[in-house]
This record gives C-alpha cells, structure tokens and sequence, in this order.
C-alpha cells in the first residue's frame, strides 16, 4: 500500500508553488534550505517525477507538478478547515479589503467560499484602487488588510510578501512597433506601479510615448492590446491568447519581478483579519 501524503510536506510544495523559489518559502516557513529541498524529494518520490523546472530567477511546475497542485489543493482545504472546526473558536468580525481591480475578481472567487464556508461570522467588504490609493486608504484607518503590488524592497513598510509575479510587455498579434515611432501604450491611471514603471523606461530609453487608453478597468487595457492598438504591462500569467510578449531585441527591456504583500495598519490584526490574511497567502495565485 503507497505511503500517506504528509500535509506538511503538501504544504511545503503549496508554498514554494504561490512564492515561487525555495528560498523564500524556507524563510516563510522558518526552516532550512535543505530541509525545504529534502521535503520536495520526498514528495518526488512519491509521486514518481520532477515537481519543478528550476531557473536562476524562479521555479516553474511541471505537467506532473500541476496535477498534484490542482489535485492536492482541496485536501489541504479540509484538513485546515477541520481542525479548525475541532480546536478553534469561531471567528467573527468585520474586515475591510483593499485590493487592486486586476486582481479582485480572481481573489474573490479564490478566497470568499472559503472564507463562508469556514469562517461565517466574518463579514468582509472590498474597497478597489491601485497601490497608491490603497496605501493612503490604509494610513487614514479606512482599510483592515490590503494587497499590494511592487517592486522587491528589503524592509516590511508596504507588509508581509506572500507571491511574487512576472510582468511583462505586451501587444497583439498584428502590432510591431518601430523603433523609431511613438509607443502607443495602454495604462492604468495616476499611482499605478505598473504605469510608472513602463513610462520610466521607455523615457530613460529615449523613446516617445503616447497613451491610446487610459482606464482603471484591466478589461480596456486588455482589449487595446488584443485588437492590436496598444502595447501595455501586464501579469504573464494573465496573458491572453492574442496576446505576445515583447523582447527586448524588439526594444522593451525585461521588467523586474513584483511582489504581492499583505499590508495592514500599524498594530495587531483583528482575529478576523488575521484569518482573511492567511486564507490569502494560501489561496491566492494570479
């Protein structure tokens, strides 16, 4: 009979997959590289092949990584939610998210029959803006938790890094824009990470710029660029079928890799914040 799957070396797979390297889930997790390294080969011999593909920068899945994420995720949800439901008291409270428009649909469908499932008694509202906004929001006590997008910073003023993600440049298929021509780009408003770091670049290389769209909703942007009108930064991982990554060869440099973190206000989170925190950390991927 094949060996149980131990959760917590289930868990240990779950996190390095939503962190995207060891090294950072070792850190979350307060153990040794190694150790991180030895759970992994465990859990390869169990499942009989390579979990990752790994790189300078990051680790990806393989086909038979993927399946035992999509396959594991649920036993980890149960095992969670019935321990909590044997030792723990009920959590109630009011949580107030902030969350960027990008990512609030896919966070809501990832996080919220979870959170009414297990923990009933919190109710949560959600506040979108981008990072700009949801950072002052959190300074004037309107916002409990939010999640924020940016670049790596080695302090803990913008919270607890919990994934990272890949940005790149985009365009549709019809769209190769010269050199010499003005970008036309598609942009998020004032105060977005993603638009300040596209426009800086493209100012320090010289190039000239032009905005076609400019719009808080990713559903615009996304539609510039998939009809072939605009160039924009967008998540890899959101990339739609029309879409095709730029190069730098083709004059767009490769951008830098974001963080997602969980900020709050300052002092000790609410229990009811605290628990919507961890089911972020846990359930969340773009």
């Amino acid at each position: 009979m094949p060996a149980p799957l131990d959760i917590d070396v289930l868990r240990t797979f779950h996190t390095i997959v939503r962190l995207g390297q060891f090294r950072a889930a070792s850190l979350q997790l307060n153990r040794s590289p190694s150790a991180v390294s030895s759970q992994i080969r465990r859990l390869e011999e169990q499942t009989g092949g390579r979990l990752f593909e790994r790189d300078n920068q990051a680790v990806t899945l393989t086909p038979l990584g993927r399946r035992v994420l999509l396959e594991t995720a649920d036993l980890l949800q149960a095992h969670d939610r019935i321990l909590a439901g044997l030792t723990g008291q009920p959590v109630v409270g009011e949580v107030r998210l902030g969350v960027a428009e990008d990512y609030a649909a896919r966070l809501l469908k990832a996080v919220l029959p979870r959170l009414q499932g297990e923990h009933p008694g919190i109710v949560l509202e959600v506040l979108t803006g981008n990072s700009s906004q949801l950072r002052r929001w959190l300074g004037q006590g309107l916002l409990d938790l939010a999640l924020l997008v940016g670049p790596p910073r080695s302090d803990r003023a913008d919270g607890q890094m919990f994934a990272h993600t890949q940005p790149v440049w985009v365009a549709g298929p019809g769209l190769h824009p010269s050199p010499d021509a003005s970008v036309p780009l598609a942009l998020h408003g004032e105060g977005c990470s993603y638009r300040e770091l596209g426009i800086d670049l493209l100012t320090g290389q010289g190039r000239r710029w032009h905005a076609v769209v400019t719009s808080a909703a990713s559903s615009a942007l996304e539609a510039a660029v998939e009809l072939g009108q605009a160039v924009a930064i967008t998540d890899q991982a959101r990339m739609t079928p029309p879409m095709r990554e730029l190069s730098p060869e083709e004059g767009f440099p490769r951008l830098p890799v974001h963080e997602l973190r969980l900020a709050s206000p300052p002092g000790e989170r609410s229990p009811a914040c605290a628990h919507l925190a961890g089911l972020i950390a846990e359930g969340f991927r773009i």
